[in-house]
């Protein structure tokens, strides 16, 4: 079994910032990100009863990790916030309502003035419109009493946190100036922690910016979950989940309202897990009957006759592709895929896992992988999983599967392309956010969201389960057997926070070339196989060069037919509601292939 870029922390083609790039921007990510940071410590560090799905080009224990030292960052905010308060709550009840009353005015001050910028305009079109005696719509008159509603609300309520000091003061006989004095005092603590952790969080990201070894984003010792974790983001076994059919009845079902579709790869039922959207692949797969070479009067013979006494093994043909497609992998060879990496997968259904699976104690070894290969009736499916990866973030992933039965060649070739990640992950890349005064800037951005920290000390609630969790997560809970056991992942963190296919743009380029170099040097080595076992390759030339030259094999995107009719006497009537100017349609579209 060869592995490569799957596998954090092994060589890699390219320098070393590339080779983690998605990475550090994922680690960013946690930090930037409030939603994105409880999906990785609740969803996938502290569910411990399915498996972590494979990480390509990237290191999910680094991404975990940095993930819970941003919830401690934090959460030691809210804690100190809850104490202060609590700690002037027992000493000077009136100052802590001073203090609670200024950051609401502060609040309702920012939007009564954003409210104020949205009804000014709206005030002046309206004066222009009585002035001019031009229509006026009702839409915008409803959104004119709306927004001036909202300023009366917003201003009312500034009018009454303003005086609910003074207000204070006079009930519990204080003078203004002591309470003021005192609620600046209790303030500033507050002020203090709040950029504290704004400080904390930028030097943390510097760390994550300037590192070049993956390895130190990791801590020094990793514990028992962290461990796991390691060790099935790199598992050659991968469990995937079969589509349910659609329940009777279901808007899935009904066909009566919607547009015929040929979704031709099957875009929602990829069994590759965590190797992002299926773009290519091979339908029906590419079949070759082992035949011998001969003449013309021998191709007259009875197929039997000309079959080869022993045709080649599955597991044989893997080895040679492996070993043809390895020097794509030399590092010192400019020529070579920048980013290659080879692995064996072993994908299994999840419904088809056995209640004790051993293969989770144990990796499997060289003999039992080609046993499966041999196997092609068998629950686990064996894909030789080659890909590349020239920037970093986008990865291009081939799988191709090697089966002989019925004494004939199949080959099942499918390809998968990874993204980048969010536009705001990429912060840390900009000019002059990793230095001094990006630190400052950092303890300036929180201290002027104060009213949204202070009000976000709530989430200190969720602390005691999150930590129970933690605590339950660090025992390996599949391999206890249970009833209705379902250990597939559920999400992949890679592939959650990568674009969009339909917006990835001049990527799709490189993508598809990669995806066209594997499939051509694969075809050629399955080529050279073939003629040095003493197979015919005169059938399998011809359907390999209509894969390469036409791509009458791809059978990558989606057909959607729009303003069509189908059938005898058929009419296709145009909607009035339709803006007759917005141009025609073409009657069919297809997105994806090449």
């Amino acid at each position: 079994m060869v592995s490569g870029q799957g596998a954090p922390g092994r060589p890699a083609n390219g320098d070393t910032a590339r080779k983690h790039l998605a990475t550090r921007h994922l680690c960013a990510g946690a930090y930037f990100d409030s939603d994105f940071r409880g999906v990785l410590l609740r969803q996938v560090y502290n569910d411990s009863t399915r498996m972590i799905a494979p990480s390509y080009r990237f290191d999910l224990v680094s991404v975990l990790h940095q993930a819970w030292r941003a919830w401690t960052l934090e959460t030691a905010q809210h804690a100190g916030v809850l104490t202060t308060l609590a700690i002037g709550l027992r000493i000077n009840p009136p100052a802590v309502v001073a203090v609670i009353c200024w950051l609401a005015l502060w609040q309702q001050s920012r939007a009564l003035a954003k409210n104020a910028l949205t009804v000014l305009p709206l005030h002046a079109k309206a004066a222009a419109d009585r002035w001019l005696r031009r229509t006026r719509w009702r839409s915008d008159l409803d959104e004119l009493r709306q927004q001036t509603r909202l300023l009366r609300l917003n201003g009312f309520s500034c009018v009454v946190l303003a005086l609910t000091p003074p207000l204070v003061a006079g009930i519990s006989r204080t003078p203004l100036g002591d309470l003021v004095a005192a609620a600046a005092l209790l303030a500033l603590p507050i002020v203090l922690i709040v950029g504290g952790r704004g400080m904390a969080e930028q030097l943390c990201l510097n760390h994550v910016s300037k590192v070049r070894d993956v390895c130190k984003l990791r801590p020094r010792r990793l514990s028992r979950r962290q461990q796991a974790i390691y060790d099935q983001q790199d598992h050659p076994y991968v469990v995937y989940r079969r589509p349910s059919p659609p329940e009777e009845g279901s808007d899935q079902d009904s066909s009566a309202t919607k547009l015929p579709e040929f979704d031709l790869i099957d875009e929602g039922e990829s069994p590759f897990v965590g190797s992002g959207e299926l773009v290519h692949r091979w339908l029906p797969p590419l079949t070759v009957q082992l035949l011998r070479p001969g003449s013309e009067t021998d191709k007259h013979k009875p197929m039997r006759e000309r079959e080869p006494p022993k045709p080649p093994s599955a597991h044989q043909l893997v080895e040679h592709l492996r070993k043809e497609m390895r020097p794509l992998s030399d590092d010192h060879d400019p020529k070579g895929l920048r980013g290659f990496f080879m692995n064996d997968r072993l994908y299994v259904a999840e419904a088809d896992v056995q209640s004790r699976p051993e293969w989770l104690l144990e990796r499997p070894s060289s003999r039992h992988i080609n046993e499966i290969i041999d196997d092609p009736y068998g629950d686990v499916h064996h894909f030789l999983e080659i890909g590349a990866g020239a920037t970093g973030e986008l990865v291009t992933t081939v799988f191709l599967r090697v089966t002989v039965k019925g004494r004939a060649l199949s080959l099942d070739f499918a390809a998968c392309a990874l993204t980048r990640t969010p536009t705001e992950y990429h912060r840390l890349d900009g000019y002059a956010e990793t230095d001094v005064v990006a630190v400052v800037r950092s303890a300036w951005r929180r201290f002027c969201d104060l009213p949204a920290e202070v009000a976000g000390t709530w989430r200190l609630a969720e602390a005691p389960l999150l930590l129970t969790q933690a605590v339950r997560a660090r025992k390996n809970r599949m391999l206890k057997p249970r009833r209705g056991m379902a250990i597939g992942a559920q999400l992949s963190v890679r592939e959650l926070k990568s674009t969009p296919w339909k917006y990835a743009q001049l990527d799709k380029v490189i993508i598809h070339d990669h995806v066209k170099l594997i499939e051509q040097r694969l075809l050629t080595a399955v080529e050279d196989f073939l003629g040095d076992k003493g197979i015919d390759t005169s059938a399998f030339r011809k359907k390999a060069m209509s894969i390469i030259n036409t791509g009458v094999l791809n059978m990558g995107g989606r057909t959607e037919i729009n303003q069509s009719a189908v059938g005898t006497n058929s009419q296709v009537r145009t909607d009035s509601r339709e803006d007759p100017g917005g141009g025609s349609q073409p009657p069919s579209t297809s997105d994806g292939g090449q």
